[in-house]
This record gives structure tokens, sequence and C-alpha cells, in this order.
């Protein structure tokens, strides 16, 4: 495959027990579907609450990529296919590109670990998160199971009604 950035050759190599492509000239990264999220639920590498910092700055700001003027590209696996945008998280600050067709990510240059940083800042918090919103989140999960129960009432009912018309007509 090709770089979708500058044309060059994609090298096969291995990161965080995933076979990724990488650009060896500017190094962007290519993941398979799936691949991203294998990368950030398994990976090994912890950083220092340092370098989870240096992203404060990006988080406080919230990007998306129509505000943001990047550079179109097309999937390196998929003959001609226009990738699109999208905000890892919706509000890290970090632009990936995503094949609609095939469901592979393309990362710039050192984007990847970005993700990964993210991921630890956002599980460094988790806890006092779960301790702070448990609760409301609680509250959302029954009431959204509720609104899904009611759907499938609603739609047996319809199901049911259906038949019998059919057994009466």
């Amino acid at each position: 495959m090709k770089c979708p950035r500058c044309n060059s050759l994609l090298c096969s190599i291995e990161y965080e027990g995933v076979q990724i492509d990488v650009c060896p000239n500017c190094k962007g990264e290519w993941l398979d579907a799936g691949e991203l999220l294998k990368i950030v639920q398994h990976h090994d590498e912890v950083f220092s609450p340092e370098e989870i910092a240096s992203l404060d700055a990006v988080n406080k700001q919230i990007f998306s990529a129509e505000k943001d003027d990047h550079d179109e590209l097309n999937c390196p696996h998929c003959e001609g296919v226009r990738m699109e945008h999208f905000n890892y998280g919706d509000t890290s600050g970090i632009i990936l590109d995503k094949c609609p067709k095939c469901g592979g990510i393309w990362a710039d240059k050192e984007e990847l670990t970005k993700v990964e940083e993210v991921v630890d800042g956002w599980k460094t918090h988790l806890g006092e998160d779960v301790a702070k919103y448990g609760s409301i989140l609680q509250k959302i999960e029954v009431q959204e199971q509720k609104q899904l129960d009611q759907a499938v009432s609603i739609s047996r009912f319809g199901f049911v009604n259906s038949v019998l018309r059919q057994f009466c007509e």
C-alpha cells in the first residue's frame, strides 16, 4: 500500500502487539479496522503525568474537522475512496482520517501516541468520574432501558395486532 499523504510505500511493523503499516517518509500510520481499539485497550506503556498534562491545552479546546482545514486523503487500502475526518473522542483535538468503506484509520506522525496519552488520561480520572457521575449514569441507563423496553413492547403489540388481523380476515 502507498501512503495517502506522500505516496511512499508503507512498511508493516508490530506496534503494541498489532501489525500496522507505517510510512518511512512522513511517519504516518495506517491501522486496519479495529486495530486502534486493540491498541488503546491493550497498550502496556503508561505515560507520565507530565506527558498527559501536556495534552490539557489541546483537550480544553474542542476541535471539529469542519472548522479545521485538513487535507483530503484517499484510503491506501480502497482504491479511490476518500477518507473522512473525525475528532478522536469527540473533544480530543486529534483529527484522524477513517475510510467509510473498510473502516481503516490514518494517523499522521505521532497522532497514535497522542491517542494513547489521551486514553491514559481518561483512565487516570475514571475513578473520580465514576464516583462523581456514577449515580447519574445509572439513572440514564435505567431510563434508556425503559425506553428500549417500551419500544420493543410497542413493536410486539404491532406485530401481534398484525397477525390477529390476518387471522380475522
